[in-house]
């Protein structure tokens, strides 16, 4: 048993995300001004690529605390 697990945290950010597309989706068939467009643009558009490398970051990591428990328990 390890005693992390950084791939469960990575499926809640992934899951908050879906969220967040989920209500935005549901939030712009009603609200479709300017400042709608300029807060998605500021501000939600942002998260995308920003969750990618976390993602990514997190992955690397728990590859390389799998890789550290291994050599430790050889």
């Amino acid at each position: 048993m390890r005693p992390w697990d950084l791939d469960t945290s990575a499926a809640h950010l992934r899951d908050a995300m879906d969220e967040l597309q989920t209500a935005w989706q549901l939030t712009s068939e009603t609200w479709q001004d300017e400042v709608s467009h300029a807060f998605c643009e500021n501000h939600l558009e942002p998260i995308g690529p920003a969750l990618k490398l976390t993602l990514d970051a997190v992955g690397r990591m728990q590859q390389m605390l799998n890789k550290m428990q291994r050599e430790c328990e050889s």
